[in-house]
């Protein structure tokens, strides 16, 4: 299969019609958002990205790889701007290299899905659920503590909000499907943090409805992989 084949298939394949309009009305509400209030047009490219990257991991497509990195260099400079030391942490620790692991672990577990490709998606056991709990039990106490000492802003959310992104993207590198839980989380929690900024809570509120869909979307991905 030649690329223009495998972009077609990428990009063109698989999607129900309320999706595509559902991304539509995402990126038309994240533009309309930077006309009503242009206070950066980092924020506007990190959001239309962002929204980009996570409708393509709701559908379990290894494409969100590539706008991923997008929203991480675009979203780097925007937190750097609000001084949201753990936020800028969370992008060149975490979210810059998943881009690139998760693109690999993916690329080796992709099932055809309703004429493209999507992951093949796994659940969480008991155990699994200890271990995730005490991870951001701990994790959470001890950067809150070395946010405070770096003398960061919203120290508890924004420590907060670091940690679960830790632990939702190791769940969507290995591919768990409870990582929309994680996600949507994360998403009520960045709205309060980017509540002052049009553009990024506008595309945390759509990130919301995203993780819904998206938890929906990977259970059936999930009992597809299990027959």
């Amino acid at each position: 299969m030649d690329w223009s084949e495998r972009l077609k298939r990428e990009f063109l394949s698989g999607w129900k019609p309320f999706e595509v309009l559902w991304l539509v009305v995402f990126i038309v509400a994240q533009i309309w958002a930077y006309v009503q209030a242009p206070d950066s047009w980092l924020a506007m490219i990190s959001g239309i990205s962002g929204i980009l990257c996570v409708v393509l991991v709701s559908k379990g497509k290894i494409s969100n790889y590539f706008f991923g990195l997008i929203f991480a260099y675009s979203y780097f400079y925007v937190a750097w701007g609000q001084n949201f030391l753990g936020e800028m942490n969370t992008v060149l620790y975490v979210y810059l290299p998943a881009q690139f692991i998760g693109y690999f672990m993916w690329k080796n577990n992709l099932q055809n899905d309703n004429g493209g490709d999507s992951v093949i998606a796994k659940a969480l056991s008991p155990k699994g659920w200890v271990i995730l709990a005490l991870f951001i039990g701990i994790g959470t106490l001890l950067f809150v503590q070395a946010l405070q000492a770096a003398g960061g802003s919203s120290t508890g959310l924004d420590g907060l909000t670091t940690i679960i992104v830790v632990a939702a993207q190791l769940l969507m590198i290995l591919r768990y499907r409870e990582q929309w839980l994680l996600w949507i989380v994360l998403n009520v929690l960045s709205i309060i943090l980017w509540a002052e900024t049009p553009a990024m809570y506008l595309m945390y509120s759509a990130y919301l409805l995203n993780s819904l869909y998206g938890y929906y979307n990977w259970t059936k991905l999930t009992k597809s992989a299990e027959n």
